[in-house]
């Protein structure tokens, strides 16, 4: 949570582009209070005729679906300021080179979501910043109490 699915042509993206994406969608998400560790990011370059749009091979194009698993957007405002910020990561990198770009944003129910079999201690805030601090799952009692109150807000931070 999140993940970004990245499907090309061929040759669409660099090493160097494929890096840069990476680290602006990571950072993006640290800048709300999610650990590092969580953020990934794939990229599946694609052989010409793997994949078709209108039913016809597309050999220039990239195609891309984030999945949210934490929280979903607040309200309206949230929602097009998350988009606002997608297209700031990648416009500078797709938009010069004149070909198809297209994505969908997918939220899940948190409730589903599990690290190293366990349940994100989204509603622990203590434990959520040992999760942060050492960017990486840290075990913790999922039966102790827990105030809603007290849950973290993750998109509701976001700033362009």
């Amino acid at each position: 949570m999140p993940r970004w699915t990245f499907e090309y042509s061929p040759d669409s993206l660099s090493a160097s582009e494929r890096e840069t994406l990476a680290q602006k969608i990571t950072e993006t998400y640290v800048e709300i209070g999610i650990p590092a560790f969580l953020v990934n990011v794939f990229f599946h370059e694609l052989p010409s005729g793997r994949f078709y749009s209108g039913g016809k091979s597309q050999p220039d194009a990239i195609f891309f679906h984030i999945d949210h698993a934490a929280s979903g957007f607040p309200n309206e405002d949230r929602r097009l300021r998350f988009i606002a910020r997608v297209n700031k990561i990648v416009r500078p990198i797709l938009d010069p080179k004149n070909i198809k770009w297209e994505y969908n944003i997918y939220e899940h129910p948190r409730h589903n979501w599990r690290v190293n079999g366990m349940i994100p201690p989204v509603e622990y805030p203590d434990i959520w910043k040992q999760w942060i601090e050492r960017n990486e799952a840290v075990v913790y009692d999922e039966n102790r109490p827990s105030s809603n109150a007290d849950k973290v807000e993750f998109l509701s931070g976001l700033n362009d």
